[in-house]
């Protein structure tokens, strides 16, 4: 199995099921764990919305060596709510409003 193949599977699987684990009684946790979850949720979404397009792209719009398409359609998935999750600990206990 290629690593490609292993960070699509991680991204698409995992990253969900670790959002749904920390996402479980959140209201519990400490603030920090809240901007890692939202975080992650947010990048999530993005990378979901990135895949999607890049995926959708016609085959004719790629040249045979561009990387670019697999950096976005495979790469994000597991990228971007790691870099999510990295904001929302770095910002931490933000004060909530409301």
């Amino acid at each position: 199995m290629t690593i490609t193949r292993v960070v699509m599977l991680a991204g698409v699987f995992i990253v969900p099921a670790l959002l749904l684990t920390v996402g479980h009684r959140l209201r519990r946790r400490a603030p920090r764990v809240h901007g890692v979850f939202w975080g992650a949720i947010v990048g999530h979404v993005i990378a979901l919305a990135v895949g999607t397009v890049a995926a959708m792209t016609p085959a004719e719009a790629w040249a045979p060596t561009d990387t670019m398409r697999g950096a976005l359609a495979v790469w994000s998935f597991l990228v971007l709510p790691a870099s999510g999750a990295l904001l929302g600990w770095l910002r931490g206990g933000a004060a909530k409003v409301g």
